[in-house]
């Protein structure tokens, strides 16, 4: 089972994020229900480990970040994977994932190396992208949608079980933590 440490999206923030891939008709989005910003992608933990880490969690004091969404950018390698909401480094948000990150590496768990670039995955694409498609991106992000989105606090991390499948990933809740007001 991969697993991941992320925070939820506030509800308020949903349908604003959702707005701003407009009529995009390209790639599949993400399930409005599902969008998060990962804090931290675990791997393949065991039961053990999991359960260790939920220990560690459960005694997180760290205050709620505001997320505050800076625009659009599409991430490779190469060819656009993902377009994304990009959420702005404040020092709370940057100071929680390297603290949920160290707990879990001193437990013996190896998140990934990739520096953190915090965003809500809006839209997944294929590895390769149909030329209709590519076109279609294109124009989108020369005249994306001005989306108003509203700040709002991010208030607890989650740990996240996901199950990839022909249709997409599939996350489960393991766990919640609350974060300060």
């Amino acid at each position: 089972m991969r697993a991941f440490l992320s925070l939820d999206v506030p509800e308020d923030l949903r349908n604003p994020l959702c707005a701003m891939i407009g009529g995009l008709r390209a790639g599949r989005a993400v399930p409005r229900e599902t969008l998060h910003l990962t804090l931290s992608f675990l791997g393949d933990p065991s039961e053990e480990q999991l359960e260790e880490l939920h220990g560690t969690l459960e005694t997180l004091h760290a205050p709620a970040p505001e997320l505050r969404v800076g625009g659009l950018d599409w991430f490779g390698p190469g060819t656009a994977r993902i377009l994304a909401a990009i959420v702005e480094p404040v020092p709370e948000l940057v100071s929680l994932q390297a603290e949920v990150e160290r707990r879990a590496r001193k437990l013996g768990l190896t998140p990934e190396r990739r520096p953190f670039r915090p965003h809500v995955t809006l839209v997944r694409f294929r590895r390769q992208i149909p030329p209709e498609e590519s076109a279609a991106l294109r124009r989108f992000l020369a005249n994306p949608p001005l989306v108003r989105v509203p700040v709002q606090r991010a208030p607890e991390v989650s740990l996240q079980a996901s199950t990839l499948s022909k249709d997409g990933a599939r996350y489960d809740t393991l766990a919640a933590y609350t974060l300060a007001e």
